[in-house]
């Protein structure tokens, strides 16, 4: 799905469950500890010094944080789609725990999920913006991320409907693990996990095709959150040209992908048989 907003939702083919690769603080986990999944990420932050075990006085939060910035850390410095899929892994579900409470206390209706992908498509697009000055660096960072989008979603007017319990609300969904279901969500997930991949590789392509100040233009008003007049002292430009930047940098990217996707869906396959799937 592609979408003219800055936030377009898509959804993220990495593990929704840290079984699939990453290990609970506390399990048996081999010598690349909780990126066994990912060995060279392992050897990577290894060589860059960094503990992969949880230390004796750390709590939990305070291992998640560390690892957390040292993995944003190293993609920042090298853009491997590993070193992304371990980070989004790693941190998925705390994210989200956040943007849920937040949520609830804004009384907000918004789809957490959705806002999750948001703000993930964000750090994909914006490594260059992170400063890995402490532990808690990325924690810090990717909730800024994430509120501001809350908050440019609430300054749009979107403002959340309460909801009215009748007691009269249908029964739940019986949702028991049988085997075809798992196996069906399991198959899904594999083919969402290739779908994102080749999503990223064209959205980098598109922001790299963008001039420097389009991208210093959108990083400014997408993820510090600036006001277009804001960004546009910045730039030494008006308020009305800034406003112009932003909508055609936009329009440039959304284009771009959308020629590079297409092209991709239809063309030819490598038996001349048809049209090759992009997934």
């Amino acid at each position: 799905m592609l979408s003219n907003s800055p936030h377009a939702s898509e959804v993220l083919p990495v593990p929704s469950q840290p079984a699939h690769g990453l290990r609970s603080v506390g399990e048996n986990a081999p010598d690349d500890g909780v990126l066994g999944r990912w060995p060279g990420v392992a050897r990577a932050l290894r060589r860059a010094g960094v503990e992969l075990e949880q230390g004796p006085r750390e709590t939990g939060a305070q291992f998640e944080n560390r690892i957390a910035t040292a993995l944003m850390a190293l993609h920042r410095d090298t853009r491997t789609s590993e070193s992304f899929e371990a980070l989004y892994a790693f941190t998925r579900a705390s994210v989200e725990s956040w943007i849920r409470g937040l949520l609830a206390r804004c009384g907000s209706r918004r789809d957490s999920a959705e806002l999750l992908q948001d703000t993930f498509v964000n750090v994909y697009r914006y490594p260059g913006g992170f400063r890995d000055e402490h532990n808690g660096s990325f924690r810090v960072w990717v909730r800024t991320i994430a509120g501001n989008l809350i908050r440019r979603a609430g300054a749009r007017g979107n403002r959340p409907i309460p909801l009215a319990f009748t007691g009269e609300e249908p029964e739940p969904e019986d949702r028991n693990n049988d085997p075809a279901r798992l196996a069906s969500t399991e198959e899904q997930r594999d083919r969402l996990r290739g779908a994102y991949g080749l999503f990223l590789a064209h959205y980098h392509r598109a922001w790299m095709e963008l001039s420097q100040r389009d991208r210093r233009a959108l990083h400014l008003v997408e993820v510090e959150g600036l006001r277009y007049s804001e960004a546009a002292e910045i730039l030494n430009v008006g308020p009305s040209n800034m406003k112009m930047i932003i909508f055609r940098a936009r329009k440039r990217m959304a284009r771009r992908m959308r020629q590079a996707m297409n092209a991709a869906v239809f063309a030819p396959s490598s038996e001349g048989d048809g049209l090759r799937r992009a997934v």
